[in-house]
């Protein structure tokens, strides 16, 4: 059985993207300390926060919460065109999944994650 690490998901989504600790507690609203604290699961992010974090890394709640499940992409950020952009993306990668019988795999997930994420800065 996998061992879920929240804190350790928060780290690796922000050193992934090249964040500091301090750019993504000014983007939360809250200090550097507590950000290391999420980081070493000596604090639990409010719910809403982890809506923020969901939303700047790119990834679903359910990702953030440990669940299995992806299959959100968030389009927070994005212009009006971006954001058909990244729908048109997902449409394209449904409809081949879908002559093959398959869903979005966590890699094509991945996929628009980054592409969304780029567009954002």
């Amino acid at each position: 059985m996998e061992i879920y690490d929240r804190g350790e998901l928060i780290r690796k989504l922000r050193t992934e993207r090249k964040i500091t600790q301090k750019q993504l507690a000014d983007q939360l609203g809250v200090s550097e300390a507590t950000v290391c604290k999420y980081e070493n699961n000596t604090s639990t992010p409010p719910f809403e926060t982890l809506r923020s974090i969901a939303s700047i890394f790119n990834v679903s709640m359910d990702t953030l919460c440990g669940m299995k499940h992806q299959g959100t992409l968030s389009t927070h950020g994005l212009t009006e065109a971006q954001t058909e952009t990244v729908k048109a993306l997902v449409d394209a990668y449904r409809i081949k999944n879908a002559q093959t019988g398959r869903q979005l795999t966590q890699e094509q997930f991945a996929v628009l994650g980054k592409i969304t994420a780029e567009l954002t800065k």
